[in-house]
């Protein structure tokens, strides 16, 4: 009776990737992105307080502009990539895509702050140009990490491809009405609201919330049949939004808003179960990301409720337009922004510098601040509803003091 046969060798084992010297981390991405971003939002404070002393035609614009195009659409390019980066397993994209995005979204920014007051179409379009070959950049860096992920999972990149689509809509609406062409059809100017702010950011930070938070409170995304419901109920009603508004099609855009409040539900709903699935002592980050969404839904009620009452147009351009912002802007935007960027920053300085930890928890200050924060963004927005003048300053003081206080935090940080 013959032996056993030799042996057979055991398979090997794939060898993790060296990283070079001159390769790009995640972190690195992260990096010059956030710099960039931080940069135009420190801007648009400058650009706010000299608005406020010396009021100029296109100051309010110009503010607006450094701090969404410039600033947070910066944050949120960076952030996807760093996303959809640990999402797929995989390296982050090409220095070259990443250097094109930097260029061509601060390029064009900068461009269009100059061109729309000065009103020339010329360089309008130029600007609006390098915008798009940006977002382009952009998506073809998220393409070349999804071919060479080995995991195929469409929900690392979809949402952010939802909102490139939308946004190269916003970014036309905006080009037409800076070079002042006329649009006879509807209100083009609530479409391109509607485009930029839900389609743009909208999409870009529902989506992100749904990996991102799970992370902050250390579980699992409690619901995950829910994110493609919120998905598909927040791209059907942004299309229903900028075609109703558009167009003139009011119901659409009635419609658009409803729906668009279901998705945010939604959202809430994972996002409520993953904060009391959580077990761990929670971070500032943490806190006032998630004390920031339950704005979302409430900024969009707002919203529906004068569409319903008042009319579409009148939902943006009408008295309850202010309360809305405050909710959906200083509350939800604002609140998840400034705790995503305490997060993400300190894990850039610790990858940067090892021996260095993590910002600790202090959960009395920590939650005293998030109240402060939640309460002055929703007691002021109340106060505007009701037309109270003096609690409303009352509340405008509140919450500037929780936002100076996040802000010094951030600033340290990116320092």
């Amino acid at each position: 009776m013959s032996g056993p046969g030799p042996a057979r060798p055991a398979p090997r084992m794939p060898t993790p990737r060296a990283h070079h010297r001159g390769d790009m981390r995640p972190t690195d991405v992260l990096g010059a992105f956030f710099l960039c971003g931080l940069a135009f939002l420190a801007a648009a404070i400058v650009g706010g307080a000299i608005q406020a002393l010396a009021p100029w035609d296109w100051g309010r614009w110009l503010a607006l502009h450094l701090a969404f195009f410039g600033g947070v659409s910066q944050l949120v390019l960076g952030a996807s990539q760093f996303f959809a980066g640990a999402f797929l397993a995989t390296d982050p994209p090409p220095r070259r895509l990443v250097r094109a995005q930097l260029a061509c979204w601060n390029g064009g920014a900068l461009l269009l702050a100059v061109a729309v007051p000065a009103r020339s179409a010329a360089l309008t379009w130029v600007a609006v140009g390098l915008l798009v070959a940006g977002l382009a950049a952009w998506a073809a860096a998220l393409g070349v990490m999804r071919r060479r992920s080995l995991g195929k999972n469409p929900w690392a990149t979809r949402w952010y491809q939802a909102a490139a689509g939308f946004f190269a809509f916003g970014i036309a609406a905006g080009a037409l009405l800076s070079t002042g062409v006329a649009w006879p059809h509807g209100y083009l100017l609530g479409a391109h609201m509607v485009l930029n702010l839900a389609g743009w950011f909208g999409a870009a930070i529902v989506g992100t919330l749904h990996t991102f938070y799970p992370s902050l409170t250390q579980t699992t995304l409690r619901f995950p049949r829910l994110q493609p419901v919120a998905f598909w109920l927040w791209s059907a009603g942004v299309a229903a939004l900028a075609v109703g508004y558009a167009w003139a099609v009011g119901p659409l855009a009635v419609a658009g808003w409803i729906v668009l409040a279901a998705a945010a539900m939604a959202l809430l709903v994972n996002v409520v179960a993953c904060r009391l699935a959580s077990e761990a002592t929670l971070s500032l980050a943490a806190r006032v990301v998630g004390a920031a969404q339950a704005f979302l839904p409430a900024g969009i009620v707002v919203l529906a409720v004068a569409a319903v009452v008042d009319g579409p147009v009148w939902s943006l351009a009408g008295s309850t337009r202010v309360a809305a912002g405050t909710l959906l802007v200083a509350g939800w935007v604002g609140l998840t922004v400034i705790g995503s960027l305490l997060h993400l920053l300190a894990i850039v300085v610790r990858v940067r510098n090892f021996p260095r930890p993590m910002p600790r928890a202090r959960p009395r200050l920590d939650v005293a601040v998030t109240v402060l924060a939640a309460v002055g963004a929703g007691a002021l927005a109340a106060c505007q509803l009701l037309d109270a003048e003096v609690p409303g300053r009352l509340a405008t003081v509140v919450l500037l003091a929780a936002y100076a206080f996040l802000a010094v935090k951030v600033a340290l940080l990116g320092l």
